[in-house]
């Protein structure tokens, strides 16, 4: 077994994400609170320090989690081998190896199957029954988790700008400058808690429990121009700390275009000019698609919004394919698996049943309850057919070139097969026969091949398909439960 494995899955948080947890749950507020009430740092060494305690402990349970998982992994690697290397002896015509008895056999497909049964049970798998602890010593866990934060570890990715927040403060109207100083010199806290809000629950509770500290204390005119003002400062906090001045140029500075650096220079920083710092080349990409569509040079907003389009269907469209993949239990085998290219024509899965079946599956994970089209399943099959049942031959081929011992499983030859004859027979009904009874021997030459045609639907979204969806054999497989989406963009 390998030792101890550091993966450090607390960098991947988001600050925002963080701070709006904390925001919306009232003990972590509570602990903020007492933290800024010891602190001569006040709100900002709390709001520091809570980070660092998430990312940290997010750090050591991600640890435990994922170094147990592939221990686990490894064991079944073991219990798979031995299997294998058993049942290769008998089925090259020996008897039981020395040794080895047909209860070992049977002991080895317990094993398996209770390691296989914990891997998908996240938390029992680390700890079973037992109370999930990070380290032998409370008292020390959280004195080494201090050092760390008085060491400079927390300064990583959470610095307040508040450079920014001083220059939008001097940039308002001297009315709301006002207000705002006399909010803080009546209710400092409550006044920054409602300024770093990251949330708008969040926000929208700081800004009423701020009103309510202040009532009576400041006239309506005075409240309303507080509002305002406590909104400026929220917005430009957010932007200072998705986005530097530094880090916005060093971005910048990539892009070949002179038009999409201008538009990434004034564009949106939670969406736009992020995607210029972590991924530039897809930024490009889109931007050149975003043109081809007619797009304009000048249109930031026309383009930020392409860009949203196509970050919510893509994103959709990749896990509808994966959650497909992993939720339908009745495909054994999977000829055509899930991957990320979403937006390539075709099948998104072709698999075999237990029952000998192939299934070609198409994700529509989107908005909408009905289906009215399914090219993939419909227009397109006998090309869909004829391309995938080539892919399978020329990957088989691969592998016997590699490997001269290699032997496709039978079950994958005959459903390539059915697959190709299936194309010829429907290639023959669209081109011969009435239009009217097309529909009908179309679904029973797929049925006498055992191919069924299923629409996935991953967030649950789709309910039904029209009448002549259903006339060619297509039915809706549900793979999962509806998953609502968050708004993109930020405020």
């Amino acid at each position: 077994m390998t030792g101890p494995r550091r993966f450090r899955a607390g960098r991947f948080l988001d600050a925002a994400a963080v701070h709006a947890a904390a925001d919306a749950n009232p003990r972590l507020r509570r602990f903020m609170r007492t933290i800024a009430e010891h602190s001569e740092a006040g709100e900002v060494r709390s709001q520091r320090l809570l980070e660092h305690l998430i990312r940290r402990i997010v750090d050591d349970v991600g640890d435990l989690h994922l170094g147990n998982a592939l221990n686990r992994l490894e064991r079944i690697a073991v219990l798979r081998d031995n299997i294998a290397a058993i049942l290769d002896h008998v089925l090259e015509g020996g008897t039981l190896p020395d040794g080895v008895r047909v209860a070992t056999l049977g002991e080895y497909f317990d094993q398996l199957s209770t390691e296989m049964r914990e891997l998908s049970r996240p938390r029992e798998g680390i700890v079973g029954d037992a109370p999930l602890r990070l380290a032998d010593d409370a008292g020390a866990y959280a004195e080494s988790l201090l050092r760390e934060f008085d060491g400079g570890g927390a300064a990583g990715r959470h610095a307040e700008p508040a450079a920014i927040v001083g220059d939008a403060f001097r940039a308002m109207p001297a009315d709301r400058q006002a207000a705002l100083r006399r909010a803080a010199e009546l209710e400092p806290a409550a006044l920054w808690r409602a300024v770093a809000a990251e949330s708008e629950g969040g926000k929208r509770a700081a800004v009423a429990d701020l009103q309510a500290r202040l009532g009576g204390r400041l006239t309506p005119d005075e409240l309303a121009r507080l509002r305002t003002a406590v909104d400026d400062l929220g917005r430009a906090r957010s932007r200072g700390l998705q986005m530097s001045d530094a880090r916005l140029a060093e971005a910048l500075a990539r892009i070949g275009d002179p038009e999409l650096r201008a538009v990434v220079a004034g564009g949106d920083v939670w969406l736009t000019q992020q995607l210029a710092v972590h991924n530039p080349e897809a930024l490009a990409t889109l931007w050149r698609r975003f043109r081809d569509r007619g797009g304009r040079a000048d249109d930031g907003p026309g383009f930020r919004a392409y860009l949203r389009h196509d970050m919510v269907t893509y994103g959709r469209g990749v896990l509808g394919e994966y959650s497909a993949a992993f939720s339908l239990s009745s495909i054994e085998l999977f000829l055509k698996g899930p991957d990320a290219n979403v937006k390539v024509a075709g099948t998104d899965l072709v698999g075999i049943g237990h029952d000998g079946w192939v299934w070609l599956l198409d994700d529509k994970s989107h908005r909408s309850s009905s289906v009215a089209g399914v090219s993939a399943l419909t227009d397109n099959l006998v090309v869909n057919l004829r391309r995938d049942a080539a892919d399978f031959r020329d990957a088989i081929a691969r592998l016997q070139r590699d490997d001269p011992g290699f032997t496709p499983d039978p079950r994958i030859l005959d459903a390539i097969s059915r697959m190709e004859d299936a194309a010829a027979e429907i290639d023959r009904i669209n081109r011969r026969g009435s239009a009217s009874t097309r529909p009908a021997r179309i679904s029973a030459a797929l049925a006498e091949r055992r191919l069924r045609l299923r629409v996935t639907s991953a967030a649950g979204e789709v309910r039904e398909i029209t009448q002549a969806l259903r006339d060619l054999g297509l039915a809706v497989q549900p793979t999962g439960t509806p998953v609502p989406l968050p708004p993109v963009g930020g405020r």
